[in-house]
């Protein structure tokens, strides 16, 4: 006797359900995920209102080395590329930028809070 075969539905097999290469159904658009649906972009904000870029030996400096931007913004790389990235690219654009540390020689963004 045949075996039937399962609506689309029934998935009873993860390895069986559709991924987000897999056409929807019904109206043909393809499901697509990118780097920037990783960037939450009130995180961005967030920091822009808490902090103000300011030079490694101002009063008050903080600096933010690559594992704490990270760890503030919960940028892990994925399959898709680094989200750090792009939240660097978000803070360039408000003002902020990655400097070289004279005391430490690492990469970091220096700041200062607001208030």
């Amino acid at each position: 006797m045949a075996k039937k075969r399962k609506k689309q539905q029934d998935w009873d097999d993860w390895e069986d359900a559709p991924d987000d290469t897999m056409v929807a159904e019904g109206n043909g658009d393809q499901f697509q995920v990118h780097l920037e649906d990783y960037v939450i972009k009130e995180k961005v904000s967030a920091f822009v209102r808490c902090y103000a870029p300011c030079g490694e030996w101002d009063e008050g400096c903080k600096a933010f080395d690559e594992a704490q931007l990270r760890d503030f913004f919960k940028a892990t790389v994925c399959g898709l590329g680094d989200p750090l990235r792009l939240y660097i690219e978000d803070l360039k654009m408000a003002g902020f930028s990655l400097e070289v540390s004279e005391a430490t020689g690492q990469l970091a963004m220096f700041v200062r809070k607001r208030g």
